[in-house]
């Protein structure tokens, strides 16, 4: 989804929810962070169409939930971002939930023509639609050879007729709900108070991270006679600006009284993990995710 479509959804959501100001406003910068794990990081396109980092690498439940126990807040705005792409098409690549750990399973039960691939070992039922994704996707989101299958589709294409309905719908609420609470002057002004002084350095660096980032990627990567230091030195202050307001926005979720409940979750999981994998290997000699 768009990026101002993923902002929009979470400070509607993000009002609801909460109620100071700055805990809806970073619900809104989360939502804006996940994206910045597209070829930002100013490597080769062919890069990032080989290890595919984008809706991987800050598109997963491990990042998320990282982001959840450093700040609450932020931690919402992430999940938002997750599900919102959760729901795109392979040509927009979905998202790779559980990344890194999808990668160590590297083989497929059946070929993109539903044959079986008869190999042994941990494998996806499916591999990636491969010719699907070559033709459609961006070109930094291209997979050039077939892929064992790890992301997450959905039916929407990105900045298509969902993209945009969720964009208005989500402004039309947040409008409408503050104008029902008869708070509607006082949320603009505190919005814009909060979110472009008390939080101007971080807000202001994601501006900027986003704004060169784009321009790499769409142009100046293309462009010799452009110098990539001074690009780079860009890069750096925004990422300064940011690093240095996150370092103050440590604000953990408290679960003392479920740290009972973590763990048996935990516990849960590994047995249930254990028993199904012996059930499945000894019923179809192969392990199918």
């Amino acid at each position: 989804m768009n990026l101002n479509t993923h902002v929009m959804l979470a400070l509607a959501v993000g009002s609801v929810l909460f109620h100071p100001m700055y805990a809806v406003v970073l619900v809104g910068i989360g939502a804006a962070i996940p994206d910045l794990d597209r070829e930002y990081v100013f490597t080769p396109r062919k890069v990032f169409s080989r290890y595919q980092l984008h809706r991987a690498l800050l598109h997963n439940l491990f990042v998320a939930l990282g982001a959840l126990f450093f700040n609450f807040y932020l931690g919402v705005g992430f999940l938002l971002h997750i599900a919102l792409d959760f729901l795109t098409s392979p040509t927009d690549r979905g998202v790779e939930l559980f990344f890194p750990l999808g990668r160590l399973v590297r083989r497929y039960e059946l070929s993109l023509e539903g044959a079986p691939a008869n190999t042994k070992g941990f494998l996806w039922y499916l591999e990636d639609p491969v010719s699907l994704v070559y033709k459609t996707a961006d070109p930094g989101l291209k997979e050039y050879t077939p892929t064992a299958w790890r992301r997450v589709y959905g039916p929407f294409k990105n900045g298509m007729l969902i993209d945009w309905a969720v964009f208005y719908s989500s402004l039309i609420f947040l409008l409408m709900y503050e104008a029902y609470l008869g708070n509607l002057y006082g949320w603009v002004t505190a919005f814009l108070h909060t979110a472009f002084i008390r939080f101007a350095l971080l807000v202001s660096g994601i501006i900027i991270f986003y704004g060169v980032g784009e321009a790499w990627r769409r142009r100046i990567q293309f462009t010799p006679q452009v110098n990539r230091n001074y690009v780079l030195v860009v890069v750096g202050i925004a990422l300064l600006l940011i690093a240095y307001q996150f370092s103050k926005l440590y604000l953990p979720i408290h679960v003392g009284g479920y740290l009972y409940l973590l763990g048996l979750s935990a516990c849960s999981l590994s047995l249930g993990l254990i028993i199904s994998f012996f059930q499945i290997k000894l019923r179809y000699k192969r392990v199918v995710m």
